[in-house]
């Protein structure tokens, strides 16, 4: 009768461990801009600034040379001219181990225009597909019902989505009319 009390016992407490659920919440798609037109993620915006187009144009050409680590592989059109820089960049995506370890999973590319006029700039931020034979648009990770979508989906857009907006500050600041010191002495 012991050993049956035990067992029933032992029984009951490995059922409610597995009875338990996991304290996990579903992961929620981050909010990245959409085009209405193109369906496409796109970060889009026109920004005041003091500044003649050519001035502004050489700040963003040289926040471009100072922000990419490799700008000539960066930069693929400087129209001086018309004052547009054009740029395919690339931010990293990680895979997440159970231990909330990260390593380095793909990379994701995206196009980059920058246009100065008089008194403003815009950026426009685009086309973002992941590293593959094919171009493979990150836009099908926000659908939960495509076949290959996996919660790590989510993840990986929020870490795009994160490094693009460090890039847009680091933009904004490069933006700012440069300071002269004045030589005191």
């Amino acid at each position: 009768m012991k050993r049956l009390s035990l067992f029933v016992l032992f029984i009951s407490v490995a059922m409610l461990g597995f009875a338990q659920k996991k304290n996990t919440t579903a992961p929620v798609a981050p909010d990245m801009p959409i085009d209405d037109e193109t369906q496409l993620i796109t970060y889009k915006e026109v920004i005041q600034e003091n500044g003649t187009a050519k001035e502004l144009y050489a700040r963003a050409l040289n926040w471009a040379k100072s922000f990419y680590h490799n700008p000539s592989e960066v930069i693929k059109e400087q129209d001086d001219k018309n004052f547009v820089i054009k740029m395919r960049g690339s931010v990293r995506i990680y895979s997440h181990l159970k231990d909330g370890s990260k390593i380095t999973k793909n990379v994701v590319y995206y196009n980059f225009t920058l246009q100065c006029r008089e008194g403003r700039y815009r950026y426009t931020i685009t086309d973002f597909n992941e590293k593959a034979t094919a171009a493979c648009p990150i836009e099908k990770w926000l659908n939960p019902e495509d076949t290959k979508w996996d919660p790590e989906c989510y993840l990986n857009l929020q870490e795009v989505d994160e490094q693009i907006q460090a890039l847009l500050s680091s933009l904004v600041d490069g933006m700012q009319p440069v300071q002269e010191k004045e030589d005191e002495w």
